[in-house]
């Protein structure tokens, strides 16, 4: 159980470190979620977070170098 609270503290953290709303999981949650789960949950988010979007890709061309 330890592990799976690391875990949920963990996603809390990219949340917060992301400005993005608060992330509630309530803990008797805990109990159907295997370990395995809470890791593909982080790993999703952070995915989710490292996909950039169109407008996103636009806005950064402005850096781009021409060699």
């Amino acid at each position: 159980m330890q592990d799976k609270l690391a875990i949920i503290d963990e996603i809390k953290e990219i949340y917060s470190n992301h400005n993005i709303e608060k992330l509630e999981i309530d803990e008797k949650l805990l109990e159907y979620l295997e370990l395995k789960d809470l890791q593909n949950l982080k790993a999703k988010v952070l995915q989710s977070l490292s996909t950039l979007t169109s407008e996103q890709k636009e806005w950064l061309k402005q850096f781009k170098k021409d060699i």
